[in-house]
């Protein structure tokens, strides 16, 4: 980790019993989701190949403090993607780092309807 910096860690998951192949890809953010009329804002990110393991993922988002301000809402989200596809991705908000939300939190993804 270098001098100046924090963590968000945790696990992504989800519900249907389908294993992914080796190729498939998750994506983690974490996101400024403050202003509600402009996009999210991303902080952090991280991406990793499926190999093989499977759910639950764990993941660990590195960002400077100095850009948080605990006025504002920040939030993780995740996404799978297989063969150039969304597969899964996050459908509710899992907050994080301000307003009294963890540092440490398990993200569910949702299938994309096909």
């Amino acid at each position: 980790m270098q001098t100046n910096s924090a963590s968000v860690t945790g696990t992504v998951s989800y519900l249907p019993r389908i294993a992914m192949p080796p190729s498939a890809i998750l994506e983690v953010t974490l996101v400024d989701v403050s202003r509600a009329d402009a996009p999210a804002i991303i902080l952090a990110s991280q991406g990793a190949i499926f190999g093989d393991r499977q759910v639950p993922i764990p993941f660990e988002l590195v960002y400077d403090p100095g850009q948080i301000d605990p006025r504002f809402s920040y939030a993780v989200q995740a996404r799978i993607i297989v063969e150039g596809q969304l597969r899964f991705i996050t459908t509710t908000r899992f907050p994080v780092i301000t307003q009294g939300n963890p540092t440490e939190v398990e993200v569910r993804v949702d299938l994309v309807s096909q």
